[in-house]
């Protein structure tokens, strides 16, 4: 089986932990056989900072897309 996509888990936040300097995502993952699977996104501080800039992008896009304020 092979994973086809992964979507963010309904219901569940992500945790950050400063020792650990890390942030956990949890996500889901889809097979090709129409099953799913708990699993997180494990990010370090400078990914979290990474993902925070590209997601702000995507929102923003979005909003243009809507005839929103660039």
């Amino acid at each position: 089986m092979r994973a086809t996509h992964a979507t963010l888990s309904a219901g569940r936040d992500a945790v950050y932990d400063p020792r650990a300097r890390q942030g956990s995502v949890p996500i889901g993952f889809h097979l090709d056989d129409g099953s799913t699977l708990d699993g997180a996104l494990i990010l370090t501080s400078a990914e979290v900072e990474r993902l925070h800039q590209q997601t702000s992008r995507l929102v923003d896009a979005h909003d243009r897309a809507l005839g929103g304020t660039p």
